[in-house]
């Protein structure tokens, strides 16, 4: 087929123009072009289809080295033909000013605003937007200075390549988390050696965060994030390493989580998630102007807490119902361990952290509805021997209790001498004078048990020193006596190698619990240095002042002394070294009578006891037979806040009498009931005394009379298992026919204390509902008789 002369002329013509329109031949693709802007001329206005001036190509030239200001009263836009379909953009920026896009409808709906989360980078939208017809570029400040800008129906090219700006390990699992760059999705790629090679661990993430479960603790991993669209895979992001493991700030409530912060829990100004990363060597300062807070989903209950703090610094945390009421303030007694609360908090919905200084700088903090390690190791601050007897005491560690163990020889082996001690005292009865034994004690909570504390050593021995009223006891030191200022105890310890310095402005006395009888005295003093002792009545006036004739020996004063209720010792000089002081006598008043009901339980080579409170008891003392009725050997002396002891020093098939007195200053009480307890093999009683997994913390007593009455009392366990062991002691014929029951907390009126006395045979039946403590209320029927 010829052309004709017009044919020939139109086809040079088109020629002509497409060679006009071609692209230069240096302008190779790149991230600004394959978009529906490419080459436009973009119209700008103060509105959308109000152009002014001249057309802006600066934007759509695919070159980055020429730019454009949009700014309030600038806006740039165009306007498609026919609606199109657009999926991803890309703006070229200067950093820190900002641009959104519009998206608008042919009836000039708007359909989305886009502010670009990356900056010189091509992002898929998070839905690709259809039946756009015009779109507009503007700022959010008030300018931006913009080099390129473009809109694609596809990604032309890869996202740019993210940055993990978070990676955390916890146990047998990592959390990584990265800047987003508006990929599509990203790949999730990990190395167990550094710089790969990298298997593919999870594709097509869609969000910017990732937890790695499928790790083993003490492994370190290697991990990369790169992004993907339809265009392809970016490059990888930069490595970040980490090893997972499980650390004593694991396992609890708060693991991972991303805390708020602020003036108040009205004012959170920012997150803050270093306090609970699971790394130590991070750190955050809540000061009197920022706490830093929790907020649960529901009601939660905390038994245990993990502060980790710089030294010297303080903090504390409180615990919040949903009503924002205050449940409990707690100040950690040990830094950088995992400690039980006193008693578990329930219903907790908010937790604070927060300082008691004026700032104080925190590591790690974390809670825990059941302890997740053992707690930190103790540390015996104090040990004291006397006639056959050895005290000791450590720091306590915010355990739920503590095992003290004993040996003859030093490193051990020890054996277990006193289980589950819920104070941090303990006396050692069951000693020999002229033995030296070799003391540790350890710290135990529901995750299980510390590692020992450093060994103490100490022979016990009757001295001159021992069998006073003085013997162990902690006196007062000050001014005067109504401004005790200090504790002495180095007058007290059968320890005549320390000693303590008496002065003109610091007296040392003590006061006792009810009138003593005085007939002597012992003061061990430096040579050269004077000492007096004066004894008080109760109501403080002078009996006796006396000056020892002999230094370091006991002496008998001129008369016995009666009604005493304070011994001061002072100087006569200026000051006076004393090394130990003592006096003789006797506590005239008795102690008061009341009911000590004991329970005993066979176990593995083991005898559990326990017992009900004694009212102002100072201690109790455990006593032993081998045969009923006595006599009995105190084998163990506890705290007046401890009221179960576990005897290990038993063996299998064998039966054993146990009795327990309380303590007073006034002396020791009668015995309690005896019980016979056979050890036994294979005997598992169930968790010992204040271990987890006692069936009930408390219970409800529910008692019906023979006259048709119903008495209810709210009891702890130990003194409902008093309860029953009277019950059925009676039933059997032995014990005594009525029983005390402490009222507690309906003790109205000016009374220490209120009991009602049931007799036995007025009993018709008894219901108990045992529950634990804190439980928001919920009883479990536990048994009836």
């Amino acid at each position: 087929m010829k052309l004709s002369k017009f044919g020939w002329l139109c086809l040079v013509l088109t020629l002509i123009a497409s060679l006009m329109h071609a692209a230069p031949a240096n302008a190779a693709a790149s991230k600004y072009s394959g978009g529906l802007l490419d080459g436009i001329a973009l119209p700008t206005g103060s509105a959308i289809g109000q152009p002014a001036g001249n057309a802006v190509t600066q934007l759509t030239d695919n070159n980055p080295a020429t730019l454009y200001e949009v700014n309030r009263s600038k806006l740039v836009w165009h306007t498609f033909s026919a609606p199109e379909k657009i999926s991803a953009i890309i703006v070229n920026k200067y950093t820190s000013h900002e641009a959104i896009i519009e998206f608008y409808d042919a009836n000039h709906n708007l359909l989305l605003t886009y502010k670009p989360v990356v900056n010189d980078g091509v992002e898929s939208l998070p839905d690709p937007v259809s039946n756009v017809t015009t779109v507009v570029l503007k700022t959010s400040g008030s300018f931006s200075t913009v080099a390129e800008w473009n809109v694609f129906t596809t990604p032309p090219v890869a996202p740019s390549v993210p940055t993990i700006n978070w990676i955390q390990a916890g146990d047998k699992t990592v959390t990584l988390e990265w800047g987003s760059t508006g990929a599509k999705a990203y790949h999730v790629k990990r190395a167990t050696s550094p710089g790969g090679p990298y298997a593919l661990l999870a594709p097509n993430v869609k969000g910017t965060a990732y937890t790695d479960k499928a790790v083993s603790n003490g492994v370190m991993y290697y991990y990369v994030v790169s992004a993907v669209n339809e265009a392809g895979e970016s490059g990888h992001s930069g490595e970040r390493s980490i090893k997972p493991d499980a650390t004593k700030y694991t396992g609890g409530l708060l693991d991972g989580l991303t805390l708020k912060a602020g003036a108040s829990l009205a004012n959170p100004t920012e997150n803050v998630r270093l306090l609970t990363d699971n790394n130590p060597s991070t750190a955050y300062e809540v000061n009197r102007s920022k706490l830093v807070w929790h907020t649960f989903s529901a009601p939660t209950e905390i038994s245990a807490v993990i502060v980790n703090k710089y030294t010297g610094h303080e903090a504390m945390i409180e615990f919040y119902d949903a009503n924002n009421n205050l449940l409990l303030t707690h100040k950690p007694v040990v830094n950088d361990g995992v400690e039980s609360l006193p008693d578990p908090v329930s219903n907790v919905t908010t937790v604070v952290l927060k300082t008691s200084g004026s700032f104080s700088t925190v590591a790690e903090w974390n809670l825990f509805t059941t302890p997740s390690v053992a707690p930190s190791v103790p540390t015996i601050n104090w040990i004291q021997a006397g006639d056959k007897t050895v005290t000791l005491e450590w720091v306590s560690t915010g355990a739920k209790s503590y095992h003290v163990k004993r040996a003859t020889s030093p490193g051990g082996p020890y054996a277990l001498l006193a289980s589950n001690v819920k104070g941090t005292a303990y006396t050692d009865k069951a000693v020999s004078n002229g033995v030296m034994y070799y003391y540790v004690v350890s710290a135990v909570n529901e995750a299980g048990e510390s590692a020992h504390s450093g060994e103490k050593s100490i022979k016990p021995n009757a001295t001159k020193y021992t069998g006073g009223l003085l013997d162990g006891l902690t006196l007062k030191a000050g001014a005067s006596l109504a401004n005790p200022t200090e504790n002495v105890r180095l007058l007290t310890d059968n320890n005549p190698s320390t000693a303590y310095e008496v002065n003109r402005s610091k007296l040392v006395w003590h006061t006792f619990s009810a009138p003593a009888e005085i007939s002597g005295v012992i003061v061990n003093k430096y040579t050269g240095h004077d000492a007096v002792v004066e004894f008080y009545d109760a109501n403080h006036n002078l009996l006796l002042s006396y000056k020892p004739v002999t230094n370091d020996s006991v002496e008998s004063l001129p008369a016995p002394i009666a009604d005493v209720a304070t011994v001061v010792l002072k100087t006569t000089g200026s000051f006076s070294t004393v090394a130990e002081w003592n006096v003789f006598g006797k506590v005239t008043a008795e102690p008061p009578a009341e009911n000590i009901l004991l329970t005993g339980t066979a176990g593995d080579a083991r005898a559990m006891l326990s017992w009900n409170m004694v009212h102002a008891a100072t201690g109790y003392n455990v006593k032993r037979s081998d045969t009923t009725g006595g006599s009995y050997t105190t084998i163990a002396t506890v705290t007046s806040s401890t009221y179960s002891y576990i005897d290990t020093n038993v063996v299998n098939g064998k039966i054993y009498y146990y009795v327990v007195t309380a303590l007073h200053e006034a002396g020791e009480s009668a015995n309690s009931n005896e019980v016979a307890v056979m050890p036994k093999a294979g005997d598992n009683p169930g968790p010992e005394p204040g271990e987890p997994g006692t069936p009930g913390e408390r219970a409800l007593l529910r008692i019906t009379l023979v006259n048709g009455a119903e008495k209810e009392y709210d009891l702890s366990m130990t003194e409902v298992n008093a309860f029953i062991s009277w019950y059925e002691g009676r039933a059997g014929g032995t014990g005594p026919i009525t029983f005390s029951i402490d009222k507690h907390g309906n003790n109205k009126g000016p009374f220490k204390q209120r009991k009602d006395v049931i007799i036995y045979d007025k009993i018709i039946t008894f219901e108990i509902n045992s529950y634990d403590k804190g439980a928001n209320g919920s009883l479990n029927p536990a048994e009836s008789h």
